[in-house]
């Protein structure tokens, strides 16, 4: 190996290891002595400090007085704004919205949830289909009868879907929407089981919808991909064969916005 090699070897385990240290003191939820963090992360103790002091310069880690522990500061938290401000979600997954649409030559979308109702954020139409079934960008819709909205009401505690039912109901579109809390949970520990969610026309005769989760770096769902057709083409065999690739792509959007399995 060269000697330009070797430096950018030495730079590339030199930028890990600050990152492992960085996400060390992320992940505690108290302050950090130097011989505990070392401990944990299993770094040199001198290493160890010169990383700590490169970052306390920088002002991202702060070391407090009475105890000499360290702990990150919110310097951090504006760079995380920064980064939030350079992108839309849907901006950046739009490729997933277009890969669905082209695996099931079908209406795919991209919805967030907001104020206890789906909002869609993105579409991408099939155009080899004569009929089509398309959620216009801005459009919302109930969390209790749409395959998005099944998948946010996981992330619901018992309380806070009680909470939506008092506030909003279950109101019956269909005569299969889930009007009732009972059957409504008992959908959404199928959907949990199985990674997915259906909107078997519940919220519209004649069509049908499959959804899967996007997540982000906390590991919540933060928005949902799905694809939308009328019930004779989008059919268990259809669903059967596609989901795994279907599956991918969310996993594939999940990895962009930071998602750890």
């Amino acid at each position: 190996m060269g000697k330009g090699a070797a430096a950018a070897s030495n730079s590339n385990q030199t930028a890990e290891k600050l990152l492992v240290v960085l996400e060390a003191l992320a992940n505690q939820s108290q302050p950090m002595k130097l011989s505990e963090l070392a401990h944990l992360i299993d770094m040199n103790a001198s290493t160890l400090y010169r990383f700590l002091t490169a970052l306390q310069n920088r002002g991202y880690v702060t070391q407090h007085e009475s105890s000499g522990k360290y702990a990150l500061n919110l310097k951090l938290c504006c760079l995380a704004e920064n980064v939030k401000k350079q992108f839309s979600i849907s901006r950046l997954l739009h490729y997933a919205v277009v890969s669905v649409a082209e695996l099931f030559q079908e209406s795919a979308h991209l919805a967030q949830e907001e104020n206890h109702m789906i909002v869609y954020l993105d579409n991408v139409t099939d155009n080899s289909q004569m009929l089509t079934i398309r959620q216009y960008i801005g459009r919302t819709a109930p969390l209790h009868c749409t395959g998005i909205g099944k998948l946010f009401l996981l992330e619901y505690s018992d309380g806070e879907l009680d909470s939506l039912i008092a506030d909003r109901g279950l109101i019956g579109y269909t005569r299969n929407t889930l009007t009732t809390k009972e059957a409504l949970c008992r959908e959404l520990a199928q959907v949990r089981r199985q990674g997915y969610a259906l909107d078997n026309e519940e919220c519209e005769l004649g069509v049908r919808c499959v959804a899967v989760p996007v997540r982000d770096y906390t590991r919540k769902v933060v928005a949902g991909l799905s694809v939308s057709g009328p019930i004779t083409r989008v059919t268990d065999e259809v669903i059967e064969e596609k989901l795994p690739r279907l599956k991918l792509i969310a996993a594939k959007a999940s990895e962009d916005l930071g998602y750890i399995p």
